[in-house]
């Protein structure tokens, strides 16, 4: 459904475009991840994407970007927030940089000699995505949505836990009702490939193709608090996992039904075009936050308990906020300490920005 329908082709409302780039290494460079230890790649199953959606409301606009890996040094965050910033026009605190949790990623979080050449080219790579998004920007509605995805994902110290299965949609629209873009947000590592030596950008990679299978336009995820997560009930002890031979088709498992359900959540969405967008960033805590419209937007470089995006979520019960973590990209076995400050002054500023 589309709100405020008599001016929705109001060029100075809501805007909307998108733009993506293959950030895939070359085959021989390493992969790394969480569980199975640096190896050299010798393939591509299919290729890590850089996503960008540039959104704009009357004079204000953001870049939303996902990257499809499971994380990047503050250096190589910072740089990439900088050109994305410089080629959309916008301050740096307009740039909200995710990623996947790609568990088949390259080393970006370290300083490594091999990938020094590829770090200092990916910026200008996200650069020249963004700039396609600008040059797509287009009369849009937007809409999001809080739903569940259960029983697909459980907590690593066993069943029967809460706030695993929460998910939400950010629906981006054409005034015909085609899709722009969809930011999906849900906690679960991308770790089910194992220890492949194909570049693939896992479940997410998969979920985000369906999505744009089935119309929704470019489809970006970010990884929501997730460092006591893992896929299907792959948890501590398990004798008798699921999905354990970790195949193409397990990947596909996890994807499809994650695009079945965003999916499922966009089109419910109420569309709206009299969008607010804004911003905050806070450097003692280290947190960003946005408002796009109804939907609310946090993120941390560190990683965190899925308890984090809870306690958020709690205590604005009214608002459909977006929650994600472990931009540094922080091993299973990094500690990792509930960061109360942190949700404290994030649910300060996502107050100040409407959220409740």
């Amino acid at each position: 459904m589309v709100l405020e329908t008599a001016g929705k082709t109001d060029p100075g409302l809501f805007r909307a475009g998108a733009g993506r780039v293959v950030i895939t290494p070359p085959v021989g460079f390493a992969i790394d991840g969480p569980e199975h230890g640096l190896r050299k790649s010798t393939g591509v199953t299919d290729d890590l994407l850089a996503k960008v959606a540039v959104l704009e409301s009357a004079t204000t606009r953001v870049a939303l970007v996902s990257l499809d890996v499971w994380g990047v040094s503050e250096w190589l965050a910072d740089s990439i927030k900088d050109v994305t910033a410089a080629a959309a026009g916008i301050e740096k605190d307009y740039v909200w940089l995710t990623v996947t949790g790609n568990g088949t990623s390259p080393p970006l979080w370290r300083d490594e000699a091999e990938y020094a050449n590829y770090s200092a080219f990916l910026p200008q790579q996200i650069a020249g995505a963004t700039r396609v998004a600008i040059a797509a920007l287009e009369p849009a509605s937007m809409g999001s949505t809080g739903t569940l995805l259960p029983d697909v994902s459980t907590f690593v110290a066993g069943p029967g836990r809460p706030g695993n299965a929460a998910l939400f949609v950010l629906a981006i629209d054409r005034a015909d009702g085609s899709g722009v873009a969809r930011l999906v947000n849900y906690a679960c590592p991308a770790t089910i490939a194992g220890p492949a030596t194909n570049w693939t950008a896992d479940y997410p990679g998969y979920a985000a193709w369906a999505l744009e299978q089935n119309g929704g336009g470019l489809a970006l995820f970010t990884q929501a608090p997730s460092y006591d997560i893992r896929p299907f009930d792959w948890w501590d002890g398990n004798a008798a996992p699921t999905h354990a031979g970790r195949q193409p088709e397990d990947v596909q498992a996890m994807g499809l039904l994650l695009a079945t359900q965003a999916a499922n959540g966009a089109a419910e969405t109420t569309q709206r075009r009299n969008v607010v967008v804004d911003a905050r960033y806070d450097d003692v805590a280290g947190i960003h936050v946005m408002r796009i419209g109804d939907a609310h937007f946090l993120s941390t470089h560190r990683p965190q308990p899925n308890k984090f995006a809870r306690r958020l979520r709690r205590e604005l019960p009214h608002s459909n906020t977006f929650v994600a973590a472990n931009l540094s990209g922080a091993m299973f076995d990094a500690k990792v300490t509930f960061d109360a400050r942190a949700i404290r002054r994030g649910m300060a500023l996502l107050a100040e920005l409407g959220a409740s």
